[in-house]
């Protein structure tokens, strides 16, 4: 730490999004940059709600902090390879340009009321995904599922490490395509990377249905590998423990939390393991934004019942899956037939999503 020259930021407003861009759920990210804007890697990883912190470590900040100082020694002879860690431009250009974020100022009043005025960074992600919905236009899998944990593709990673894979789910893509347990990533798609942020900055970029370079460093050989992305591989994504989600649960599912029923449970009501069964966990009474009731509640959804039915899908499918059902297959719609299973009785309510 003591080789960087360290700059905290504290709030989104005025923030440079065609420079810092990263999953805005974060508890923390980290940047490691040269004086000219340019990115050596980037730091912070997430993976559930309840635990921020499960997927990273001093150590694996360490290794991330000892990788970037190493690039910074070689540049800049290797600047064309960090090229594509700096992304595209942005839908706009700082935080208070969207539309929902358009009552902030760039700049804060110390002298005021610091709450009111510090933009936090998931609002960053929602207004995003607003512009979209609003529009009535159907939300890109990159964005409705940004920066992806790569066991989606079946690659676990290790949080004491760089970016070392701790285990390979037996029979996904990543298996297919040879990568084995302690296996370190060097590079993906050409990038550097140092650590899992880096290596999901660059799935988070990378198109559908295509495959990626990548040299692993296996037992101190360097050996050069392809990573497969299947069509659709976004949509295995879990974004249940993400804090925009809490948004979307308002909009695409009218305040409901949901919970898929185990095989057991789906023996015990009948229902085979194919088909829909989230049951009902929870039904918010009051929306974020005012104090009236949520959509779920006006619909007479109640606490315990269990989802069979979605609009016109019956297919099993988790909350995330319910969600992007809503907000990419129906976004004109204003209302959709929800079908309850209430003490083994079936009965179908009409859930509005204005």
């Amino acid at each position: 730490m003591e080789q960087f020259v360290r700059v905290r930021m504290v709030q989104g407003n005025g923030m440079d999004l065609s420079l810092f861009q990263f999953d805005y759920d974060l508890t923390f990210a980290a940047f490691f940059m040269n004086a000219d804007k340019t990115i050596y890697g980037r730091f912070g990883t997430r993976a559930e709600y309840e635990n921020a912190a499960k997927d990273i470590s001093i150590e694996s900040f360490k290794q991330a902090l000892e990788a970037a100082l190493s690039l910074h020694a070689g540049y800049p002879e290797n600047k064309s390879s960090l090229a594509a860690k700096v992304g595209p431009e942005p839908l706009k250009k700082t935080p208070e340009a969207f539309p929902a974020l358009l009552r902030y100022s760039a700049t804060l009043d110390f002298g005021g009321s610091i709450d009111r005025q510090c933009i936090h960074c998931h609002q960053i992600g929602e207004a995003q995904r607003e512009i979209h919905w609003y529009n009535r236009k159907p939300i890109p899998d990159e964005i409705l599922y940004p920066f992806p944990m790569p066991d989606v593709l079946g690659l676990h990673f290790s949080p004491k490490h760089r970016a070392k894979i701790s285990k390979v789910e037996p029979g996904s893509p990543a298996e297919k395509d040879g990568f084995r347990r302690a296996d370190e990533i060097l590079t993906l798609d050409g990038q550097p990377i140092i650590s899992i942020a880096d290596v999901q900055w660059v799935l988070h970029r990378a198109p559908e249905n295509t495959t990626l370079p990548v040299r692993v460093d296996r037992h101190g050989e360097e050996i050069e590998l392809t990573l497969t992305l299947n069509p659709g591989w976004r949509k295995g994504t879990d974004i249940s423990w993400r804090t925009t989600t809490g948004e979307l649960r308002l909009v695409a599912l009218g305040g409901m939390v949901l919970e898929d029923l185990s095989d057991a449970e789906r023996q015990r009501n009948g229902l085979g393991k194919t088909e829909m069964a989230l049951n009902v966990e929870q039904v918010s009474r009051r929306s974020r934004r005012s104090s009236t009731t949520t959509n779920a509640q006006r619909a007479g959804i109640r606490r315990g019942d269990i989802i069979v039915g979605y609009g016109n899908s019956t297919d099993r499918l988790t909350e995330s899956g319910i969600i992007a059902y809503v907000l990419q297959e129906a976004p004109q719609a204003k209302t959709l037939p929800v079908k309850l299973l209430r003490n083994g009785e079936q009965i179908t309510v009409e859930l509005s999503l204005e």
